[in-house]
């Protein structure tokens, strides 16, 4: 009789372990939209950081090779000099501008060999950038969204066990499209659930209004009153 007895108790702990551990559907719902909105974010930060760079390089490319507006090494050198300055990467401390003490092509030569020396430090500088914002994209995708999928799990089983109406599971807040999930609903800006309608977003409650009556609410508050 043992046996048969240690087989139902396992098999009962197996199924309340995968009960608990089970993503709702709006639960996926909600880890989809957070993990797309990060992939969207480090995404647009790392074309930010290669336009930026590009902008650069070209600048100062622009003076790499003779322009018809560079009459002679004096005008060369002078537009070399304040490219590098405009760019950033010389200051008057670095004794290049000094024309008395340096013949023109003199000058040109140091400013055109600085100009190929910034622009490896620029694209040195965005590939460290580029792996940074690599590194902290997949602690996001991994680390991070497992922690919130762990709360919005514990929130909506404390939710499930209480049988409450209107808590808020969690807020996926950004200035455009706020989403909120209310009872294991995602909803959004106007939308409607349970009878009351959503206001507004923010980053940590929700403003809602029922029955003529308006009132904000915060991530895991209980506020049944409102809801009847």
């Amino acid at each position: 009789m043992k046996i048969p007895i240690l087989i139902l108790t396992f098999l009962s702990l197996t199924a309340s372990i995968h009960a608990a551990t089970r993503q709702s559907p709006e639960t996926e719902k909600y880890i989809s939209v957070r993990r797309q909105a990060i992939e969207n974010y480090y995404t647009g930060r790392v074309s930010e950081l290669r336009l930026r760079a590009q902008a650069n390089i070209r600048m100062l490319e622009t003076v790499e090779k003779p322009k018809s507006i560079c009459v002679g090494f004096d005008e060369w050198a002078e537009l070399a000099e304040t490219i590098l300055q405009i760019n950033g990467g010389e200051t008057q401390s670095y004794g290049l501008f000094k024309p008395a003490n340096k013949t023109a092509a003199e000058r040109l030569a140091i400013a055109l060999s600085r100009i190929a020396k910034r622009k490896n430090d620029i694209l040195a500088d965005l590939e460290w950038q580029t792996i940074g914002l690599e590194r902290q994209k997949n602690y996001a995708l991994t680390t991070g969204l497992a922690k919130l999928e762990k709360r919005l799990q514990v929130n909506l089983q404390a939710t499930e066990t209480k049988k409450t109406t209107g808590i808020i599971a969690g807020i996926i807040y950004s200035t455009d499209n706020p989403t909120a999930i209310v009872d294991n609903t995602v909803v959004h800006r106007n939308e409607t659930i349970n009878g009351a309608k959503v206001i507004r977003i923010y980053k940590d409650k929700v403003e809602f209004e029922k029955n003529s009556r308006t009132w904000t609410q915060q991530i895991r508050e209980v506020r049944e009153d409102n809801w009847k």
